[in-house]
């Protein structure tokens, strides 16, 4: 009985690590295919968003 619990929790772990390296790699492939525009804006609304911050913390 012990022996089918640590199988169980190998399996888990196993798939747990191949989904998040699915989703790393979906990531990094879905952000290169960004245009030049699109990172622009990225940038700009990020530094946007930090002062917006840093105006409400005062």
């Amino acid at each position: 009985m012990e022996y089918g619990g640590q199988a169980m929790w190998l399996v888990l772990l196993t798939l747990g690590v191949v989904v998040l390296a699915a989703a790393m790699i979906y990531g990094t492939m879905r952000n290169r295919q960004r245009s030049l525009s699109e990172k622009v804006t990225t940038e700009v609304e990020t530094k946007r968003e930090y002062q917006r911050e840093n105006r409400d913390a005062s």
